[in-house]
């Protein structure tokens, strides 16, 4: 067994500990160029009668919820 799993994560949350380890080990220059790529906006489209609806942004529709 591998030993993020031992440890209780999924591959996905010790793939994103292990990128944050990397980017802060950076040099200053490279470091804010790097920690720039890891900011993401997510939106989604609900889809009623085979016709896609309004993208809203993630953040903005848990927030409404």
């Amino acid at each position: 067994m591998t030993f993020w799993k031992e440890a209780g994560l999924t591959y996905n949350r010790y793939a994103a500990i292990a990128a944050r380890a990397t980017r802060r080990a950076l040099k200053e220059d490279k470091r804010i160029l790097a920690e720039r790529r890891e900011q993401m906006d997510i939106r989604a489209a609900k889809w009623e009668d085979g016709k896609q609806g309004e993208y809203k942004d993630i953040k903005t529709a848990e927030a409404s919820a």
